[in-house]
């Protein structure tokens, strides 16, 4: 009985080592490479600000643009006057862009007697799209007298993210 069990024992380990053979000898290795270049670019900007509007006595400045930023200096002269830039907004990337965001805020301590106010900017800015938008600086007409301080400052952002298709 125990030399059946050893004789059993040596054909199971035999059948093991040639199982084992035969596994290496059926098994692949399969190599995978790869490379992933992003090739989208963001380039949503600002390509051109121009007084459009100038009352006779008013003065537009030479407002000035960068890709990202404008500046303007206005001049009215009397209640009633109000001069228009025409700012322009392209998408020269290769990704859609939709408006997020929309901040402008006036000067604290600045002079009620100057309003500034937008038109509406486009919300969808796909690739090749622009967008013209207007701010209209003015002197209130309802002004009754010349203030003590003159200047009123306007910062504003104007924020486009990538689409969301989904």
């Amino acid at each position: 009985m125990r030399k059946n069990k050893i004789i059993i024992l040596i054909v199971f380990l035999i059948c093991i080592i040639f199982m084992a053979i035969g596994y290496s000898s059926f098994a692949t290795d399969i190599t995978i490479n790869g490379t992933t270049e992003i090739t989208g670019k963001w380039d949503v900007r600002i390509t051109n600000i121009n007084a459009v509007q100038v009352p006779s006595g008013c003065d537009a400045g030479k407002p000035t643009f960068t890709k990202d930023s404008i500046n303007f200096s206005a001049k009215l002269n009397k209640p009633g006057d109000e001069i228009i830039y025409e700012v322009t907004i392209e998408n020269l990337g290769t990704i859609d862009a939709e408006l997020q965001t929309i901040i402008f805020t006036e000067e604290i301590d600045g002079i009620e007697e100057i309003n500034y106010t937008t038109s509406e900017l486009k919300k969808d800015l796909n690739v090749g799209d622009s967008t013209t938008f207007n701010i209209m600086v003015t002197y209130v007409k309802s002004a009754e007298s010349i203030p003590d301080v003159k200047t009123k400052t306007l910062t504003g952002i104007i924020q486009y993210v990538q689409k969301d298709d989904s």
